[in-house]
This record gives structure tokens, C-alpha cells and sequence, in this order.
């Protein structure tokens, strides 16, 4: 079921704009006159262009509007002289009808003579004053960050690794040195003593042999 709106919900704007009269071919407000250039099928409605319609408009030297769900849609163009995007100007209307409208859809084409430059609001100035510092700090932050990545814990835990497994490396390798000296010394040792062992024995065989001796006379 497609739900009903009624035309008083139309308005999305928080501040309804100015009442519009239509006379000829003008468009007539306070202070504000705008000219129809093109009205496809009969798409002006000046009630509803009123409810829809924001000062920011005014800032543009065109303004369409078009209709699809049985709403009614803005857009701002500028001439095609202004030094704008190309998106922007009014040359590219049949674009963007065809790309962002419904197909055959009622339109309509509003001239503004005297496009007024709005300044911007208060509370817009205020957020960006506001918003600025705060980008400076973090960036100033990173920078400071990025020039700074000194000791953190990780690379102290890494430091502390690597301490501890040079530690073990050398403690072993002169561990081994010394073993090595330890096992050459004690090989000389055993050669030694038994070098000392075969003196004595061939010692005592020979003493043997001298008493066994016996001289015989001729």
C-alpha cells in the first residue's frame, strides 16, 4: 500500500520560506523576483515552490525543479560563463535530467537576475574555528609521535631479549673454551702418569733381572 502524503508534509525546510505569487511570466516575492523560463507540463506550483524554497537558492543564476514521487526536488545552476565545475552549469541541463530525474518527468526552469553572494553563517564560522586548533593538535601530536619512537615497551622487551641471548651465547662459548682447555690439560695428565707408570714397572724388571743374575766362572 503506497502511503499518502498530504501536501502540508511536503515542506522539509525548519523555517518555511517566503509566499510566491506568480504574474505572467514572474515569479514575485519580498524582495525577491525570479523569472520562468520553462514550465514542462505544467510543473510550477507556487504553494509548493514556496514550502520547498531555501534563501540559499539564491546564490545560483538558476533554479530547477522537478518533480518524481509526487515531490518536488531543487537544484541550483550557474551560467555557463562562470568558472565553476561543469556539472554546475546550466549547459548541462539535459544531462542532468536524463541521469537524475525520472523519465518524462514535469519540470520547470526559474532565472534569477540578481544572484546574491549569502556570507556565511555564524554557527558554520564558530565550528570551523573550532574545528581548526583541534586538527593542529592532532597533528601535532602525530608529528611528535612519528619523531619520538623512542623506548617504547616493545622495543625494550626486544632490547632485553637480545641482551639476555648474547648473554647466553658468550657465557656458553667461553664455558666451552674452557672446557676444551680443561679436557687437553687432563689428556696431558693422563699421559704423564702413564708414562711414570711404565718407567717404574720397567724399573722393577730390571732390578728383578740384576738379582736373577749369576755370574758363572770359566
Amino acid at each position: 500500500m503506497k502511503k499518502e502524503i498530504s501536501p502540508d508534509m511536503y515542506n522539509y525546510n525548519k523555517y518555511p520560506g517566503p509566499s510566491f505569487a506568480r504574474v505572467g511570466d514572474k515569479v514575485v516575492s519580498e524582495n525577491i523576483e525570479l523569472d520562468l523560463l520553462e514550465n514542462h507540463k505544467d510543473a510550477f506550483d507556487q504553494t509548493i515552490f514556496g514550502q520547498r524554497f531555501s534563501q540559499l537558492m539564491l546564490k545560483f543564476d538558476y533554479i530547477v525543479g522537478d518533480w518524481g514521487n509526487e515531490q518536488l526536488r531543487l537544484k541550483g545552476f550557474y551560467r555557463d560563463d562562470k568558472d565553476v565545475k561543469s556539472e554546475l552549469k546550466i549547459g548541462r541541463l539535459d544531462d542532468y535530467l536524463t541521469e537524475y530525474c525520472n523519465f518524462g518527468c514535469a519540470y520547470f526552469v526559474l532565472g534569477n537576475a540578481n544572484p546574491i553572494e549569502l556570507p556565511a553563517e555564524p554557527e558554520d564560522r564558530l565550528r570551523r574555528k573550532r574545528s581548526r586548533p583541534r586538527n593542529r593538535n592532532r597533528s601535532q601530536q602525530r608529528t611528535e609521535h612519528v619523531q619520538k619512537p623512542k623506548e617504547t615497551k616493545g622495543l625494550r622487551k626486544d632490547k632485553v631479549k637480545r641482551s639476555n641471548k648474547q648473554d647466553e651465547t658468550g657465557s656458553a662459548r667461553h664455558f666451552t673454551v674452557k672446557n676444551d682447555k680443561q679436557s687437553t690439560v687432563g689428556k696431558q695428565n693422563k699421559q704423564e702418569r702413564h708414562q711414570k707408570r711404565e718407567r717404574k714397572q720397567k724399573n722393577r724388571e730390571m732390578n728383578e733381572a740384576k738379582r736373577g743374575f749369576v755370574i758363572r766362572q770359566k
